[in-house]
């Protein structure tokens, strides 16, 4: 009897880790989803760009200014169209205690999937975000079993750049 309760331990310890996609486990989610595979279902409401203020706000200008590297999220949401964060990677030039990746991502309300797409299944997006010198870049990836990974959208957004002769800032997007 030990041995069976063991064995199903360490089937259920394997079930839950070849979920998440990325290094760091963020909450509990719903273990049963689909990633999105030739389309993005999940989306931010307010936009892409508003995504990446959404994720930075609240954080030090000093340290988002020089911000550069790679986060990658892996984000459910579920049938009642709720948000969760499986798992994530933080790869930039700031420290966990600095931009603490859960706590950020419990800030950003705009995450919403299509209506009538798969409604009775939970549905999982990979996203990145390229935190570059003049840029942020933000790559949909999809995954098909068969096929592997791939690119659904990538676009670029300028980051906030001072006018010249003005104290002021603008946002220019490409």
């Amino acid at each position: 009897m030990k041995f069976v309760i063991v064995l199903s331990f360490l089937f259920s310890s394997l079930l839950v880790f070849s979920q998440k996609m990325f290094d760091e486990e963020a909450g509990i989610c719903p273990l049963k989803f689909l990633l999105e595979d030739q389309e993005v279902i999940i989306y931010y409401e307010s936009g892409d760009s508003i995504m990446v203020a959404d994720l930075l706000h609240g954080l030090d200008a000093k340290y988002t200014d020089r911000l550069k590297g790679v986060v990658m999220m892996q984000v459910m949401v579920d049938t009642a169209f709720q948000a969760c964060l499986v798992s994530y990677t933080n790869k930039t030039t700031l420290s966990e205690r600095r931009f603490n990746i859960p706590e950020q991502f419990g800030k950003m309300t705009g995450w919403n999937r299509l209506d009538g797409v798969l409604p009775n299944e939970n549905i999982c997006a990979l996203v990145s975000i390229v935190f570059d010198r003049e840029d942020y870049i933000i790559i949909r990836t999809g995954y098909n079993r068969n096929k592997g990974r791939q690119q659904l959208d990538y676009e670029t957004f300028r980051r906030w750049l001072p006018v010249i002769n003005d104290s002021t800032q603008i946002n220019t997007q490409n």
